[in-house]
């Protein structure tokens, strides 16, 4: 490139210099010839056009090169964790936990009528359901909280939209928004999941009620009658109340 800019200067030098001609026949008369000049003038004309248009190229090619536009997206995996510890931090049951499994049934032994070995009473499983709630709740008023900074991201994303001097900018800025897009469905899929374990742990609760009334129904049922019952108090086959 510097050396087409010396060619071109050289050439418009010459251009400024007059142009003359020596007549014929050994005369010493100046001879002017217009068309030659128009000629020249015309040709540099033309190479002043290449040399703005390759400068016009140049510039939009560092524009479309220069970057700028990346950088706003951060990771959400603290804010993340800490909405499912919520529940935790309640004492509620959370997808967290990670014995979760042996726990739920421990806090729920309807899960398992065959087993009540270190079964929690139901008042504990009560409670814990009553506290899981209230951590979802609170996972859910977190993320509420949150909503302030995400606006701020927002408008920051938005300013370098409309900054942007070229296609890379442009292309940055378009990834940091399908970043954040992502973070926005994985904070939407955490919702799901405390609002799927608050409502399993409402549903295992009263399941876990009904399953303890139905076995002390059948404890009592099935409990030897205390000596010197009637045999129709202790349910006896064949055998009737008193007539009065």
């Amino acid at each position: 490139m510097q050396r087409r800019y010396i060619y071109l200067a050289a050439v418009v030098l010459c251009m400024t210099l007059p142009v003359r001609a020596r007549a014929q026949f050994g005369g010493s008369q100046i001879v002017f010839d217009p068309n030659m000049f128009a000629r020249q003038l015309q040709q540099l004309q033309q190479e002043t056009a290449t040399v703005t248009n390759l400068a016009q190229q140049l510039q939009y090619a560092i524009k479309n090169t220069t970057g700028g536009g990346a950088g706003v997206w951060q990771s959400n995996q603290n804010l993340l964790t800490n909405l499912g510890d919520l529940i935790n931090q309640q004492e509620g049951l959370s997808y967290t936990f990670q014995g979760l499994t042996q726990q739920f049934q421990q806090l729920y032994p309807g899960y398992n009528a065959t087993s009540t070995a270190g079964v929690q009473s139901p008042q504990v499983s009560v409670d814990t359901t009553l506290d899981t709630l209230n951590g979802a709740l609170a996972s859910a008023q977190a993320q509420a909280q949150n909503f302030q900074a995400e606006q701020a991201t927002l408008q920051n994303l938005e300013l370098k939209n409309q900054t942007a001097i070229g296609n890379l900018q442009a292309v940055q800025v378009s990834n940091e928004i399908a970043l954040a897009q992502v973070q926005q469905i994985q904070l939407l899929r955490q919702l799901v999941m405390a609002e799927m374990n608050s409502q399993n742990l409402v549903a295992a609760n009263q399941v876990n009620g009904q399953v303890q009334s139905n076995l002390a129904a059948h404890a009592i049922l099935s409990a030897p009658s205390p000596p010197g019952t009637p045999d129709w108090l202790s349910g006896s086959v064949g055998s009737t109340p008193p007539q009065p």
